[in-house]
Formats: C-alpha cells, structure tokens, sequence
C-alpha cells in the first residue's frame, strides 16, 4: 500500500495534467472528457489504496434429532393380528411427510439397534428387524454418549420397549421422545410352548473323566405333557432323556454324563423334539475341548485363603492344565469347588481307582486328621506309580508331630515336623535351583524376593533330596523348596503358606508373568511330563477367547507359534486360516501378528484375525504352516448362536417407554399424538459469527469499469478527431 501524502500528491498532479492538456475549446467536450479520465483517476486512486470492507459472516447450525430404530426380531412380533405390526408403524413413521418437513428444521441422524447399537444411512428404506434380543437403555446411553457436547434437540425412539440392556438407568443429556407403535387390546390364551433355559456344560474335560452337561427345559402351558431331549455328539444322537411337565408353567432340571474316549475338539448339540418347541431350541450346539490324561491336578486346602485364592487362578490359567479342588469347610467337610469356583457335590476319592485320574495332587494345610492312614497310604502308592506330589506349607499339616507317623513321612524331600514361625524370612535360590527346570535362568537375574511372612522350619533335608530354596530368620536357615524322586514319581515340599507374596514385584524381573504364576508353570511343567512337546517339530495352537458368540458378533482367532529352535529366523509375517462353517463352505483369512492377552493380564507375541460368521452353528478354524523342520498345524472350533428371540407374544411395554422419556425430560406419544412431536422439540437455534475482510480494490467489476472509461475517453478523442 503506498502513503497517503504520495498517492495526494500522484492526484493533485494527474488532475493538473488531464486539465491542463484537455485541448478542447467546446466545454462540453471538456467536460465529458474530463469527466472520464477524472473517474478512471478516481478508480486508480482508489486501487492504490487498496480499500477492504469489514463485515461479519453468521453461520447457522441446525439443532441434531437422532432417530433411534429397535430391529429387533420382537418388533414382528404377531401379537394381534387385527392391528399393523410395531415394524410396520415403524416404516410408516419413517416415511411420512412429516419427517420429510422437519429436515428443512433440523439434522436427522439415524440409528439401529438389537444387542448392539448400528448407525443408518440417512434415510433407511429396508430395515430387516431379524435382530437378537434388544438394549434399549444401552442404545440411548450410546447416542447420548454419541452427541456429548453436540447441539442435541432430542432422541426419537421407535421400539416396543422389550428391554434386555445390562444397565437399568439412562444417562442424562437431551430429553428422549418415546412413540406407541401399538394400540392397546386383550392378550389370546397362550398356547403350549417349550425352550431351552440355562445350558451348563465343562469348557474342558480329560480323557477317560467323567463329566456332566447341565440344562434347564422350561414349558408354558404343558402341563401333563412330556418332551424328548436329546444328545448328539458328531452328528450322531448319543442319549436320550425324557423331561415331564405336572404344572402349566414349570422349569425342569436335565443332566447328561460325557465320558470321552479321545483328545480334541467335541461337537455336541442338545436337541428338543417337540411340536411345542421354539425355533432356537431345535437345536443347541456347543463345543468341550478333551484334554489328553495327565493333565489333571487334584488340589486339597484346608481353607479359602490368599495361599489358595492365588494358586488356584495360576493353575486354572494354564490352558493344559485341568484343576479340581477341594476345600476343607468349617464342618470338616472336604467340598469340591467346581470347575468356575462354585461349590459341588462331587466327593475326594483318595484311593488307587480315584488318583489314577490325576497326574498331580497338592496337599495344603489340613489338619493331620482330616486324611485316614488309608489316604495317606495311597498317596505314597500314587507317586510310587509316577504321579507328582506337592506338601504345602502352614501350621497345621508340616507342623504337626502326627505327620511323622503318616506315610507322607517316608517320601517327604524334608525331616517332618517342620516348626511353623510367623516371621519376615527372606529367600534365596541355591545353585541347584538356579540349574533345576523349576527355576532355571528365568529366576538367575533376581536380586531379591519379596519377603515370606511365615516358614516351616526343618531339621534337614532328606538323603536324596535337593534343595532348590533356602529361607532364613533371625538366624535361622531353613529349606524352602525342596523335592526328591520316589519310585516312578516326585515329591515336592514348599514349606511355607505365603509364596503367594512372590505375585509381587521382584527386583529385575522382566518376564510375562509374575515369579508366582512362573514358579507355578515351571513346576506343574517339570511334573507332567508333556509327550507332545518332546518330539522335535514346532507347535501352532489356536484358540478364541469364547467358545460360544452370538450372531453379530466378531470372533477373533488367535494363534501362539512355538517353534523348537528360535534362532531358526524371523517367525513368519502371517498365517493362513481357513473357516469352515456348518454349511461347509471355506473362507480364507490372514492372520497377523499382534501381542495376545493371557488370563493372568500379560501379553505373548501370536496372530490374530477376526472372522465374520454368517449363519449360526459349529465353525471350525484352522491354520497349517510349512516350516523348514517339518510342518505346525492347529485347530479350534467355536459356536455362533442365534441370540434368544424376543417373540414373547407380549404386549409393548408403555410403562418403560413412558419412563425413559420423563426420566429424561421428554413425551411419550401415543398413536393419537404421533403427529404432535415436531411442536414439542424446542431448542435454540445456534449462530456463529465470524468476522471476514472483503477487498474493494480488485474486484472484477472495478477493474472493468477503469478499463471503460479510459476506452471512453480514447473513444470520444477519436470521433472529435483529436490525437
């Protein structure tokens, strides 16, 4: 831009110029002459300066509605048949011109939901309402959480209200519209009916072992009738269980034993064969993972404690490993915890024909009498024969002079009894430790070991044990962890009842698990013997975090490669996989590499991928990799399921839709007021005004009206014959 005082002067001159050089003695002439070239002067200046307008821009924001749609299978519902379905209102609301009006208002932004919540185009035509059972709190706390912070009028919810969400309140935010999709009318006499309830079967099971699969038949208007329930394993029906109903609505408990012959992955389906039967209870397929024998780990505590609390999960959280536990109840009695925790039925046989099913028993710290001599006697037969051992340490059993006279006595690695002292002890990893598959180079670079809180102290370690732990107190040494072999099995004695502290930090650890859960690995690893892993070929084992999933959902399947030598190279980049489904077409997926989460909260390098099945029913992964030492292939099977159907025959339910919205500060509307909402929603309207800078000085027009009236100028001159 060029100063005020110059451009002036430019002016001042130029003015002069045009007078002084006009030439004309006809004064109209010299008028329309100067008047032209006094406006292109003007102009000039005018571009020189470089003038700007300075104004402001308002936008507006138009308020957002999310529309909400249940897609549930419920909304088909054929609950009156004199009346259009909730579906069936549903499209027409969606269609009508006054949805159409309020787009000119207002940004419409749609949704889906059945378990889960979908975003829609923005005008869904074809909404198939095949979908499971529906979260209608879960699907508005999703929107709600969707707009947080976003100019929000309202949420508008087309569902019939048959909620299933795992949450029972709404979060607050914009007020929620709720609509009645169905009038009121008088409910038919139910008719005979029967499904499926609670199925409960053992995720894994060993070879040989008997198990139970658990369900429930529920039936509603079949009193006096019987139904058929049925067992198939492989195709095939195994067993055959009639279930009889003497009330009209009445839940009956069935049960089938499986005993399987063979390791691997075992299909089942439970099968109801009855007219009254609902779809989804035709047919309930499962898989149980059959585990070679010499898996099972038979553990006795005296009570629920820290010290069992700890072993348990670092057991359980092996997947090779099959844990069945017993603790001992304030009664005397010795319960049976279950698979998941959950107190059984099933009783301790410590005899020849019950140890033979395990392949180690740990012994907490009962009291000397719980146990007859006859026990006692068949756990040294049991090592004698090659089964593992482990005495655990505490004040009753270790501490107690009755144990001298037991059998236990004469395969025990240290002198019974061994004193109990409630002290700090520290430990320590002997050599023999630091060479011993125990403990090994893992536990070399420790520095120090969380302090024990108690210890057994011993007079000695047996002749033929080895030492692979001390503790020391006040001046007292102890062994810790020691172990010997008798006859064809091993003995193991942690003489102590707070190892439990090792889950702990320890100085300069720096594996996936903790020292604990290592220890716990280690030992279980040295005690069975695993015949697959002593050939010399890699190990590819697939699995999925479930063994069941619902249709809608993603299964992910992952793989850990563990190859025999692993300086062999780079571990491939990717796997194949192949899914098979129950219709027995095959799909082709990769696998990439990514850190797996573990049960005990760390992550190992593996693969995964997710897959996306289409129909419900038992699908089979598996993967089959050429390696230079030969070949590693792994395979896992998971069921899909359809989730429960919502075709209740029930009325909507107008009680919670009228909830959501007062809860939320909105209306429900019923089929007489659908019209109305539009009226209700108010919100104000956002502006935002940003300042914007306009230049004057070079606009298109400007420019062209220099350009005429120097042509002007040059064009007048030119027909008065002047140069």
């Amino acid at each position: 831009m060029f100063p005020w005082p110059l451009i002036a002067g430019v002016a001042l001159l130029a003015g002069a110029g045009i007078v002084w050089t006009q030439g004309l003695h006809s004064r109209r002439r010299a008028l329309v002459s100067g008047g032209l070239r006094i406006g292109a002067l003007f102009l000039f200046v005018v571009m020189l300066l470089q003038p700007q307008r300075r104004f402001d821009e308002i936008t507006i924001l138009k308020p957002q509605l999310a529309v909400v749609i249940d897609t549930s299978e419920s909304m088909n519902d054929p609950v009156d048949a004199a009346q259009t379905s909730r579906a069936g209102r549903a499209q027409e609301w969606l269609a009508s011109p006054l949805l159409k009006k309020v787009r000119s208002d207002f940004e419409l932004h749609f949704f889906g939901f059945d378990n889960h919540l979908a975003e829609l185009p923005d005008e869904p035509k074809e909404l198939g309402f095949q979908g499971g059972s529906s979260n209608l709190r879960l699907a508005v706390n999703q929107v709600q959480e969707r707009f947080r912070g976003q100019p929000l009028a309202g949420i508008l919810v087309l569902s019939d209200g048959l909620d299933n969400s795992p949450v029972t309140t709404v979060s607050k935010g914009a007020p929620v519209y709720t609509f009645e999709l169905e009038s009121v009318f008088s409910l038919k006499q139910k008719g005979k009916r029967v499904s499926l309830g609670n199925v409960d079967y053992p995720a894994r099971v060993v070879v040989g072992w008997d198990s139970e699969i658990h369900a429930s038949i529920t039936g509603s208007g079949m009193g006096g009738s019987t139904v058929s329930v049925e067992l198939w394993h492989d195709g095939r029906k195994e067993k055959e269980v009639a279930v009889s109903f003497n009330e009209d609505e009445q839940t009956r408990p069935v049960a089938f034993p499986v005993a399987p012959d063979k390791p691997g992955m075992m299909q089942y389906e439970l099968r109801l064969e009855d007219a009254a039967a609902d779809t989804d209870s035709k047919k309930y397929p499962f898989v149980i993972e059959a585990m070679a024998p010499g898996k099972r780990v038979l553990y006795v505590q005296n009570a629920l404690g820290f010290d069992f609390k700890f072993l348990r999960k670092a057991i359980v959280t092996d997947r090779n490993l099959q844990l069945n536990a017993f603790v001992r109840w304030g009664d005397g009695r010795l319960v049976n915890m279950g698979e998941r925790g959950v107190p059984s039925d099933a009783k301790l046989e410590l005899t020849a024909a019950g140890l033979s099913n395990y392949s180690v028993v740990m012994l907490g710290d009962l009291a000397v009498d719980a146990l007859t001599a006859a026990d006692y006697e068949a756990l040294k037969e049991f090592v004698n024969r090659g089964g593992g051992l482990v005495l655990l340490g505490g004040r009753n059993a270790l501490a107690s002079a009755a144990i001298a006279q037991t059998a236990l006595a004469d395969i025990s690695p240290v002198k019974l009894p061994a004193e109990y002292v409630e002290a700090s002890a520290t430990v320590a990893i002997t050599d023999a430790g630091l060479r011993h598959p125990v403990f090994g180079p893992l536990f070399a670079s420790i520095k120090e070991f969380p302090p024990l809180l108690t210890a057994n102290y011993s007079s000695g370690a047996a002749a033929t044990a080895e030492v692979l732990m001390e503790a020391s107190s006040e001046g007292r040494t102890t062994p810790l962890i020691a172990l010997t072999r008798f006859g064809q099995g091993r003995v193991v004695s942690i003489l102590t009842d707070t190892i439990w502290r090792w889950r702990l930090a320890a100085k300069s650890w720096d594996a996936e698990r903790s020292p604990y859960d290592t220890f716990w690995t280690q030992l279980m690893d040295w005690l069975i013997p695993k015949e697959q892993e002593k050939g010399n070929s890699a190990k590819l084992e697939l699995f999925t975090e479930r063994a069941n999933y619902l249709m809608g959902e993603r299964p992910e399947v992952r793989a850990i490669l563990r190859r025999v030598d692993e300086k062999e190279g780079q571990p491939p980049a990717t796997l194949p996989l192949a899914l098979t489904t129950p219709d027995q077409k095959v799909f082709q997926y990769t696998m990439r590499p990514a850190l797996l989460p573990m049960a005990n909260g760390k992550q190992v390098p593996g693969y995964r991928v997710e897959v996306e099945p289409n129909i419900p029913g038992v699908f089979t992964a598996a993967s089959l990799l050429a390696l230079p030492g030969g070949n590693a292939a792994g395979e896992t099977r998971f069921v899909v399921a359809k989730p429960p159907a919502e075709l209740t025959s029930k009325p909507i339910d107008r009680e919670l839709l009228k909830r959501l919205a007062e809860e939320s500060g909105g209306r429900f509307y019923t089929l007489e007021e659908a019209a109305q909402w539009p009226a209700n929603i108010h919100f104000k309207q956002q502006q935002f005004a940003r300042m914007q800078l306009a230049d004057l000085w070079n606009q298109p027009l400007l420019l062209g009206l220099l350009f005429t009236l120097l042509a002007g100028d040059w064009l007048c001159r030119k027909s008065w014959n002047l140069p």
